[in-house]
């Protein structure tokens, strides 16, 4: 999908650059051809007519594939919905990832889970020295998932945290939102971005344009989406995004 809007984009410069140039070239014959002036009078309209044509065309191009992109990115979020990442989990080489998880969550937030309630476990990441890895969790119901989200402020200050597994879109859009807002302005429920806008209202959104609208233009480009784990909203000591950078999330939010 990013391939083919990036082809678009590319095919619009590149119609605008021949028109430019087409129409200097216009220009340049209607004044130096008087005699001709009919003839190429004649194709100047016709060349308006055409411009206006790819242009449009182009515009209704771009608008389909942004609306197919969007698409895609719920039905890859809807397909998430189960999934939480848990960070801070100490990493051992000989572990079994869900058995840790399953004594962490009966420990601490008193969840009578069993290896039937979660589908995959496992590390995502190239393992390092400097922190553990987050752990993906998938469970086999979505009243799992949310009984664990909704316990996880008992986690707090133990160092491990809890986060959404956003697409890579969502996350980009996430961090802007970060950026731009603060953290404490800005958190994610159910695979969307809440942020709070203008005379404290809240702002739920998924895209960059959306962002737009609630605090403007951006003052600098996003990072372009790659294939990879992208998470948001941690509570607690530490979170990551990406299965890297620290997030943090509003506490007390109901879904």
């Amino acid at each position: 999908m990013l391939s083919l809007q990036k082809s678009i984009e590319e095919v619009k410069e590149m119609c605008a650059s021949r028109i430019q140039e087409f129409q200097q070239n216009l220009d340049k014959a209607v004044s130096s051809t008087p005699a001709a002036t009919t003839t190429i009078t004649t194709l100047a309209a016709d060349f308006t007519f055409f411009k206006q044509f790819v242009t449009t065309t182009l515009t209704q191009l771009q608008h389909q594939v942004d609306l197919l992109a969007q698409e895609c990115d719920r039905m890859e979020m809807r397909s998430r919905r189960k999934i939480v990442l848990i960070h801070g989990l100490p990493e051992d080489r000989s572990e079994d990832p869900c058995g840790v998880v399953l004594r962490t969550l009966s420990e601490h937030l008193k969840m009578p889970l069993t290896k039937d309630s979660i589908r995959r476990c496992h590390r995502l990441g190239r393992s390092t020295k400097h922190k553990p890895r987050p752990v993906l969790v998938k469970f086999a119901s979505v009243a799992d998932r949310d009984k664990v989200w909704f316990g996880k402020t008992a986690m707090k200050g133990t160092g491990v945290t809890f986060s959404e597994f956003l697409t890579p879109g969502r996350h980009n859009v996430f961090m802007e939102a970060r950026r731009r807002v603060g953290v404490s302005k800005c958190w994610t429920r159910n695979g969307s971005i809440i942020v709070i806008g203008a005379e404290d209202k809240h702002h739920r959104i998924t895209t960059l344009s959306e962002l737009v609208r609630v605090c403007g233009p951006p003052t600098a480009s996003l990072p372009t989406s790659k294939a990879q784990p992208s998470t948001s909203t941690a509570v607690g000591v530490q979170g990551a995004t990406s299965g890297e950078t620290g997030v943090r999330t509003r506490r007390g939010v109901k879904k």
